[in-house]
């Protein structure tokens, strides 16, 4: 077995388990807190309506309004993975595994609310006047500054990874036969979306914010829209699909290619992990953009974050019926990834089709590189004491780049087992912090 499939064997064994770890700790969150992510319903809508329609916008140079840091964690939360993560879960663990994204999501609101309602009462504003936001504030009190550092250490990691690795699937869509003549080489692709995301930075979050409040409701309007009109046009057929989701969770039943998929073991195997990787809740990387929320609210803030949990958790359960109805999921000649959703969408709307999901796909793919490469510039000052700012902007560009126009897959499965290693101490100090409050969140009335 090479180097490649050993990191590869080992980073799904890891982080499966840390995902689990995750899941669980969501359960707790939400059995404590008496179902925060349903008592505070009217709360989320409420602060929703008020960021939205405020007449006077209350933003500074160094914070957003507080609808706009949701739109900048949701760009990141919405990811590719979003839309397609749950077509391969299916591939490989059968249909009960879009299950598991729905546990995941219904939870992990939960773990979310907590982690963003610690984010806005620990974070700190410096002399100059900026924010210094995201789980290192408040794992420096919960559980020690050594977590608090390593916790950043990771991140930065990470988000430049996973930088990479998107940048990598946006110029592989750009340069898909899909496009026909109009494929554009990587080369050129990633050097465009390097310097987008490098000017974005360089305007700061007031920049980043204004840019994802404008993007991430179209981008959601249109894969919505899309994927409604598909199951309208199989109301007939939508009952039988939930019927199999059930029944694969409880029995596997053999493929075309005589492949075993389902049960017990596959719906949580493929369900959770793609799941807990496409909305991130618990892991702490959406509570950077809320902290730079102008507001004093934590509860309130906490209860708007929600959305980007539940959101996530539509689109993964849309996009899943979607392969289930089409059958795309189990056409052993369509490439595993965005092909199969592709696919799908060409049945209903032809070659309209394939150009709406290789557009959602590049969006989706252009907000998460952004969120994360934001995230990863909160890390790297929380390390350096915010110095060096040039450095990381070089650094992370230099990233995405390399990452647009080469094959790393050994370091994006090594990339996974950093994920396991700065989540699992992230959710015991959300653990810590709910065990040991004694009253539960008031809801206003």
């Amino acid at each position: 077995m090479s180097l490649n499939q050993y990191a590869i064997q080992l980073s799904d064994y890891i982080l499966f388990a840390s995902c689990l770890f995750i899941l669980s700790g969501s359960i707790f969150i939400s059995i404590k807190t008496r179902f925060i992510q349903v008592r505070l319903l009217k709360d989320l809508a409420r602060t929703l309506k008020n960021s939205l329609f405020a007449k006077n916008s209350p933003e500074t140079h160094q914070t957003i309004s507080p609808h706009k840091a949701l739109f900048t964690a949701m760009s990141t939360t919405l990811g590719i993975s979003t839309i397609v993560g749950p077509v391969i879960a299916i591939h490989l663990g059968g249909p009960g595994a879009l299950l598991g994204f729905l546990l995941t999501s219904f939870f992990g609101t939960a773990a979310t609310f907590t982690e963003v309602n610690l984010c806005i009462q620990y974070r700190k504003q410096l002399p100059s006047g900026a924010i210094m936001g995201g789980p290192m504030q408040y794992l420096e009190p919960l559980i020690s500054p050594g977590a608090a550092k390593w916790y950043a250490g990771c991140c930065l990691v990470l988000m430049t990874a996973w930088s990479g690795a998107q940048a990598n699937q946006l110029a592989a869509i750009l340069d898909s036969p899909l496009l026909g003549d109009y494929r554009i080489p990587t080369f050129l692709s990633g050097g465009l979306i390097a310097l987008f995301i490098l000017t974005c930075l360089i305007g700061g979050i007031q920049r980043i914010g204004s840019l994802s409040a404008k993007l991430v409701p179209v981008l959601f309007a249109l894969y919505i829209g899309s994927t409604l009109w598909i199951l309208l046009c199989n109301l007939d057929q939508l009952g039988s699909v939930l019927s199999d989701v059930f029944r694969s969770a409880l029995s596997p039943y053999a493929m075309a290619n005589g492949t075993l998929v389902g049960g017990i073991a596959a719906t949580l195997r493929w369900g959770i992990f793609k799941g807990t990787q496409a909305c991130e809740a618990g892991i702490g990387t959406q509570t950077i953009p809320h902290s730079m929320a102008q507001t004093k609210d934590a509860t309130s803030q906490g209860a708007l974050a929600m959305i980007s949990i539940y959101t996530s958790g539509l689109l993964s359960f849309l996009s899943g019926c979607v392969a289930l109805i089409t059958k795309t999921w189990q056409d052993p000649d369509i490439p595993l990834g965005i092909s199969m959703v592709a696919t799908s969408f060409k049945f209903y709307f032809s070659y309209f089709g394939i150009a709406i999901v290789i557009l959602s796909a590049f969006l989706f793919g252009l907000g998460t590189i952004l969120g994360n490469s934001y995230n990863g510039s909160q890390c790297f000052g929380y390390l350096t004491s915010n110095r060096s700012a040039k450095l990381y902007l070089a650094a992370t560009t230099l990233m995405i780049f390399t990452g647009a126009i080469t094959q790393v897959q050994t370091f994006w499965a090594f990339s996974d087992i950093i994920l396991a290693a700065m989540a699992v101490p992230h959710m015991l100090a959300l653990l810590l912090y709910t065990f040991r409050k004694t009253e539960p969140y008031a809801v206003r009335s």
